[in-house]
């Protein structure tokens, strides 16, 4: 099982996807759950390998689901007793299955490596690809006669603005510092792409020109309000290393603070976070009684109520339902 979710874990890594690692680090007899059990669950709420079944697959998927958008681990406890704790790292919920057993799962988010695309080739990209490239970011480049010896460091470099390889935009980071040379195109190619985080290296009155530019070429005004211009920290910088840093310095906040995860609306494409959405809501459905999300595909059982399937993790939470569905109709 180790070497199936270690090539999992490569495999998603090497897509740019975000996911989560759950790992049973305590538990009570019985349930199904075994301390060490690990699992691997997807932002599509796949959830690969084994932490125990019943309402704790259900729960995990939740848990893991909220770690991944607000990249933060979480502890959580289900027990027969339940509990009311709850802190940003620390959950309790009651298990409902019939086991009564007791485990305690620590769910951490993983991220891979964020990746920086440079248009242009002015001194600010040159220490912006240089910095980033110490920073443990995957950089591409993209300007006219851009070549190795301008960016050693550059991960990938291309003669042409092009996304059209890139498949994966919900770590990607672009800036645009042409400085006038094809400013508007490559800033509307980049507003086209789903990447939320968007910045055009120029003065005040050029984004305004830019942006009068984007209007006039059909890019809706919700994208261009998500374009960053002036883009970086205010941090009074004068010098191109230093407009690099204050450029870095926004992108590394805006990773690892959630920011990067809003919704965004890219010219008509359609945004990652919107289809990971939908299928979640068509492959799951959330269990009135205990409120975690039970697989469609893999209920413990189907209840036929008013006309409605209600599906169920476990034995405890259909018995609830059916004992008093009125309780619960609310919910559904």
């Amino acid at each position: 099982m180790f070497n199936e979710l270690a090539l999992q874990i490569e495999k998603h890594l090497a897509k740019g996807s975000n996911f989560a690692i759950a790992q049973v680090v305590d538990r009570i007899a019985p349930s199904s759950g075994k301390v060490g059990d690990k699992a691997l669950i997807l932002e599509t709420g796949e959830l690969i390998g084994w932490i125990g079944g019943g309402c704790v697959r259900g729960i995990v998927i939740k848990e893991a689901l909220d770690v991944i958008k607000n990249k933060r681990y979480r502890r959580i406890r289900i027990s027969p007793e339940g509990g009311s704790r709850s802190t940003a790292t620390y959950k309790e919920y009651v298990m409902s299955c019939q086991s009564k057993g007791t485990l305690e799962v620590m769910i951490e988010p993983v991220m891979p490596q964020p990746e920086l695309i440079v248009i242009g080739k002015s001194n600010i990209a040159r220490k912006l690809v240089q910095m980033a490239c110490t920073a443990d970011f995957r950089v591409s480049v993209m300007a006219t006669d851009a070549d190795l010896q301008m960016f050693p460091l550059a991960n990938s470099i291309s003669s042409e603005v092009d996304f059209s390889r890139f498949k994966n935009f919900s770590n990607t980071f672009i800036i645009v510092t042409t400085q006038g040379e094809d400013d508007e195109l490559s800033v509307k190619k980049a507003l086209e792409t789903s990447a939320s985080y968007v910045g055009f290296v120029a003065s005040a009155k050029k984004s305004e020109d830019i942006k009068s530019f984007l209007t006039n070429a059909g890019i809706s005004q919700d994208r261009i309000a998500e374009l960053r211009s002036p883009v970086g920290l205010d941090i009074n910088a004068k010098l191109a290393s230093e407009v690099a840093i204050s450029i870095l310095a926004e992108i590394i906040d805006d990773f690892r603070n959630e920011k990067s995860g809003k919704e965004s609306c890219c010219g008509g494409i359609k945004e990652n976070k919107e289809e990971v959405n939908e299928q979640f809501v068509n492959d799951y459905y959330i269990n009135p009684v205990c409120n975690v999300p039970v697989s469609k595909l893999n209920p413990k059982h189907i209840v036929e109520y008013q006309g409605e399937k209600v599906y169920f993790c476990c034995d405890g939470c259909k018995v609830s339902f059916e004992n008093e569905p009125e309780k619960y109709i609310s919910k559904i």
